[in-house]
């Protein structure tokens, strides 16, 4: 199984109903003769594997994988677990990248190659590939008769940790992690893993399991980097040690026989503050989060409640304030962790996270802290039920048009009403009342009602969306991807163009770029430095295409651009071809799940959605 086939795999899974292989390779960047010939080697691969699971094909529907009863696990487990193997470039990218940076010196690209069993051209031009990452990251790869990775210690590390971690984590383990661990005696790696289960007992928390893998990792990176002579000197001042890593420190020099600094102690204090922690409802309610932490949430509050006239629930206060402190955390080791609901949060919940974020990034003491952005992304996700709760989206007047019995109308009121609170069902009617409705001179139906949604095709010059008599998730799903873009009898306009973007191939550059594009233009009007905040702090890449959404101050005018970046700057700028961009007046607030809509449908049709296993396209997710 090829990448691409697994990246069919992936889909088909998300999809849980009929697609075309039209669809499925619009979504891949292939074409659907590819989609059918890759059907058939899945099918050959899962059978070869043991699954009963198979991807069916229906004449007029498409296709749709038949899951066996209790396989879906174990194909995502599959799936995560040979993410490394579908890339072989990755893999031995990584391996190069740890080699380089925790493997004994002096190295060349005839040590690499015979490390890595690998041909010295294939090295070179790997090397090659490497400067351009590693200038970003403000590191330096230097060249001559040794190579060697060059820049501020804590920076190496953070660079290799991001590395390791943009992978799924069983890949990571089975696949990279050996070649890290492989100068490094079982009695050592078991002597990491005691320590560990004796700082969680001081700290009084568990890390997550996935959080003991990633400091175990940090802990071999420190231990390796400080035998290689490279030793963290300096680290922020905050405070003595505690009693526990003052031990901690004499254990790890008495057991490796290293000296450790206080700075070593300091950012591994840290560290463990960085990482997830197992958090129950009592746990909760023990921990005391940071007065900075606190202070922030009741700013947050405040803000909330004067945007939407409804206090924030006592129950969301702490949770917030542990996320707040975790992520001040993080970026005061400057460790990005990724969240894997980022892309939900900021695109799939666009209207909503578009209005938290007015009021959110208007908060002095929350943007002083400069989160990162999936941190960011963490404070949305908790708010959005607050938001739900409020009544302050948008809530759409729905006609329910019936042609059959009673039982059908009842139940598809109700399933709508239940799935989604965004939708209303304001009456039932027969489709001969919508007909007569239409015809009359004046036609009152906007005054009633935002769209109609029905079981069969209505024949009215009126929105409307067709759905199953099943009413079923991905029929509510189908009415809000449809919801039209007018309002009250008028078209919500957002006036959007196709642009190609002038800028190099630095992140900054494409920045600056889009600030220039955006203000030629008239659409915003605030400070570059304002706009490189909101920036890196509500963008997120999707595909190869770089999206980026905003609501609020500094924006003179509604409008949605997609840019294609100039050949030059392609596959190099956070690893992007494209970008698509939204700004939304805030006169235009009301309709920011219409606008949102039809910004995703611009997305889906123009974005790139080339194959993400490209050389270039690697590390898309490195902090900025």
């Amino acid at each position: 199984m090829n990448s691409r086939q697994g990246a069919l795999l992936r889909a088909l899974l998300d999809a849980g109903d009929y697609k075309t292989s039209a669809d499925f390779g619009r979504e891949l960047g292939c074409s659907d003769r590819t989609v059918r010939s890759d059907v058939k080697a899945l099918n050959a691969f899962l059978e070869h594997e043991g699954f009963a699971t198979r991807v069916g094909r229906q004449r007029g529907a498409g296709l749709r994988l038949a899951l066996a009863v209790g396989e879906e696990n174990r194909l995502v487990r599959l799936l995560g677990e040979s993410e490394a193997e579908m890339h072989p470039r990755y893999e031995r990218l990584c391996q190069e990248m740890i080699a380089l940076t925790c493997c004994p010196g002096p190295h060349s690209a005839d040590s690499l190659a015979r490390r890595l069993f690998r041909n010295k051209q294939q090295i070179q031009a790997d090397l090659h590939w490497w400067e351009g990452v590693l200038t970003v990251s403000g590191l330096r790869l230097s060249a001559g008769r040794t190579v060697a990775v060059e820049g501020p210690e804590w920076t190496i590390r953070g660079f290799v940790m991001s590395m390791l971690f943009s992978f799924p984590a069983q890949a990571v383990r089975r696949r990279i992690i050996p070649s890290l661990l492989g100068a490094m005696d079982p009695y050592d790696r078991q002597f990491l893993e005691r320590c560990i289960d004796e700082m969680e007992r001081d700290l009084g928390f568990e890390f997550s399991s996935n959080a003991q893998w990633q400091f175990s990792v940090y802990l071999c990176i420190m231990v390796t980097r400080i035998k290689l002579g490279c030793g963290l000197r300096h680290w922020r001042d905050d405070g003595e040690p505690t009693q526990f890593f003052a031990y901690l420190r004499r254990r790890l020099e008495r057991h490796f026989s290293i000296a450790v600094s206080e700075a070593e102690m300091g950012l591994l204090r840290d560290m463990a503050n960085c990482c997830t922690w197992q958090w129950s409802l009592a746990a909760m309610e023990a921990y005391e989060p940071s007065e900075r932490a606190r202070a922030i949430v009741d700013d947050i509050a405040a803000a909330l409640e004067g945007a939407f006239g409804a206090p924030l629930p006592e129950d969301m206060g702490k949770p917030l304030a542990i996320l707040l402190e975790s992520g001040l955390a993080r970026r005061s080791c400057e460790l990005l962790a990724p969240n894997p609901n980022e892309s939900a949060v900021k695109y799939e919940a666009m209207d909503g996270a578009l209005l938290l974020s007015s009021v959110l990034c208007e908060v002095p003491s929350l943007v002083e802290a400069a989160l990162f952005s999936p941190d960011y992304a963490r404070l949305v996700l908790v708010l959005l039920d607050y938001l739900e709760a409020t009544g302050a989206m948008r809530c759409y007047r729905v006609g329910l048009v019936v042609n059959c019995g009673i039982d059908l109308a009842l139940w598809g009121a109700h399933r709508i009403e239940k799935l989604s609170s965004r939708l209303s069902v304001t009456d039932v009617l027969t489709e001969n009342e919508v007909l007569a409705a239409t015809a009359a001179p004046a036609c009152r139906l906007h005054d009633r009602f935002d769209f109609l949604v029905a079981f069969e095709p209505l024949d009215v010059d009126f929105p409307s969306v067709t759905i199953s008599p099943a009413v079923s998730r991905s029929d509510i799903d189908h009415i809000i991807a449809s919801v039209p873009l007018w309002h009250r009898g008028r078209e919500v306009r957002a006036p959007w163009e196709r642009q190609v973007l002038r800028c190099q191939s630095a992140p900054d550059s494409l920045l600056r770029g889009l600030y220039r594009a955006l203000s030629d233009d008239g659409l915003i009007a605030m400070d570059f430095d304002r706009f490189s905040w909101l920036f890196w702090t509500l963008s997120l890449v999707r595909d190869r295409t770089l999206v980026f959404a905003w609501c609020g101050p500094g924006v003179a005018s509604t409008a949605i651009r997609i840019y294609q970046l100039e050949e030059e700057a392609r596959n190099e700028a956070v690893g992007c071809t494209m970008a698509a961009v939204l700004v939304v007046a805030e006169a235009d607030r009301g309709d920011l799940m219409p606008l949102t809509q039809r910004f995703k449908r611009l997305v889906e049709d123009y974005a790139d959605t080339s194959d993400l296993v490209s050389d270039d396209g690697f590390f898309v997710g490195f902090p900025e």
